[in-house]
């Protein structure tokens, strides 16, 4: 896209142009922030009393877009202060909301508000926080016991997840303001929802690209090592302090009981099955279930599970190389009557584009090759840049490879409890595709 001509009187000079982006990468030892797009503009900072960030023509736009989240290049020149709430305007003078700012961050502006006379003087992270617990009473069915409470951005607090097991909520904060911000919504949690602990598992690497340490710790109350709670007749538990995540995967939580119900009793693979929310829920609907996973401690944990809810007898782990494992079950013949396919992200940044939708089609080639005619196939990608589009496009090209006509039945997306915001396309990441193989 060809940038709008700027006269020469405004255009900085080379090293001001560095000096700047080095302001914003500071944490990031001096590297220039990158979305893989064009170097952004050069930004003016000149820190004094009054946070505001004035917007650059284009931050205008992407604002007025309603996308949440704001880049270098949509700055022109602010007053910055790492972690806390800015006032942006643009032009100056003009009034365009309020975000919070994350020094060295890829993501400098977290916007929190549209509104020319937002007041952040309030408690409206709180506010907020409510907001999206009383949302949830009408999405979630009658005494759901785990849910995610917050879905940051979507639900209008920036980098932060909250997840609950039970009477525990587990916190990611994943930008500066997010963590500064942690331990008040905390407290306010255990005090006025009637948590029992709060620990924050920031552990992950979504932490070092911001800049923030890394660890886990108590936040309020008393968090123990295990959880347990009730979902749809089985009793599932979480490891709280060291598990995938937050503990588990709460976006497939729907996903998993439904498959339960959409695949053929019988003989069933879960590839990638972590800790077995899919491998409990097919059991328990009577099918008879092979785990594979690369981790022994997630199949540990799963098979402890299948014990305690007396599915022991119909479930059996594999800790295995899954890619390098469903071509030998092919080479060898198997046949099963369903298999669900739910790897990690394949594309955690958009240059692995390219190489993840060729896995993506490897592997549902091999697992095509592996149903019985009228068999069924839960093929799904947490990868947000991978489309829905491009995402079906690797199953087209897998039944083409694998000569079997294959319909799709039905497309869902992740659990109601992680909600997806029209102008926020990043919260609209799972793709859960259900096909029958002839």
């Amino acid at each position: 896209m060809t940038r709008p001509h700027k006269t020469s009187a405004r255009r900085p000079h080379k090293h001001r142009k560095e000096r700047a982006l080095k302001t914003f990468a500071g944490a990031r030892k001096g590297r220039t922030p990158s979305r893989e797009e064009p170097a952004p503009e050069a930004v003016e900072v000149a820190l004094s009393a009054d946070p505001v960030v004035v917007l650059s023509r284009g931050g205008v736009r992407r604002l007025s877009s309603g996308h949440p989240w704001l880049y270098p290049d949509n700055i022109s020149r602010g007053s910055l202060r790492d972690g806390e709430l800015v006032r942006l305007e643009g032009p100056v003078g003009v009034s365009r909301g309020a975000a919070c700012f994350s020094l060295g961050s890829r993501i400098p502006l977290r916007v929190v508000s549209r509104e020319p006379d937002f007041d952040w003087s309030s408690d409206w992270a709180v506010m907020r926080l409510d907001a999206a617990i009383e949302r949830r009473r009408d999405a979630l069915a009658q005494n759901e016991q785990a849910c995610r409470l917050v879905h940051a951005e979507a639900d209008g607090l920036p980098g932060l997840v909250i997840d609950r097991y039970a009477r525990v909520a587990i916190f990611q904060a994943g930008c500066r303001w997010a963590d500064a911000a942690a331990p008040m919504l905390a407290s306010h949690l255990v005090e006025h929802h009637g948590f029992s602990g709060v620990l924050a598992r920031h552990d992950g690497a979504f932490r070092k690209l911001e800049g923030l340490p890394e660890g886990v710790r108590l936040l309020a109350g008393e968090v123990a090592e295990q959880a347990s709670w009730q979902h749809a007749g089985l009793t599932r538990e979480v490891d709280l302090w060291g598990g995938q995540k937050t503990g588990t995967y709460l976006d497939q939580r729907e996903n998993q009981l439904w498959a339960a119900k959409a695949l053929p009793v019988g003989h069933c693979l879960d590839a990638f099955s972590n800790e077995g929310g899919f491998t409990l829920h097919l059991a328990a609907a009577g099918s008879n279930v092979e785990a594979l996973d690369s981790s022994q401690p997630a199949l540990d944990r799963l098979q402890k599970q299948a014990t305690a809810n007396g599915l022991a007898d119909r479930v059996t782990t594999r800790t295995v190389n899954v890619f390098e494992d469903l071509r030998e079950r092919v080479s060898a013949g198997e046949q099963f009557d369903g298999i669900v396919l739910d790897p990690p992200a394949l594309a955690k940044r958009k240059g692995d584009l390219s190489r993840a939708l060729r896995a993506y089609k490897e592997l549902n080639l091999r697992a095509m090759r592996l149903l019985r005619p009228g068999g069924r196939l839960l093929s799904c990608s947490c990868s947000f840049h991978v489309s829905r589009a491009e995402f079906l496009e690797a199953l087209r090209a897998a039944a083409a490879d694998a000569r079997r006509d294959v319909f799709v039945h039905s497309i869902r997306g992740a659990a109601a409890c992680h909600p997806r915001l029209l102008t926020f396309p990043e919260s609209d990441y799972l793709k859960a595709v259900l096909v029958e193989v002839l």
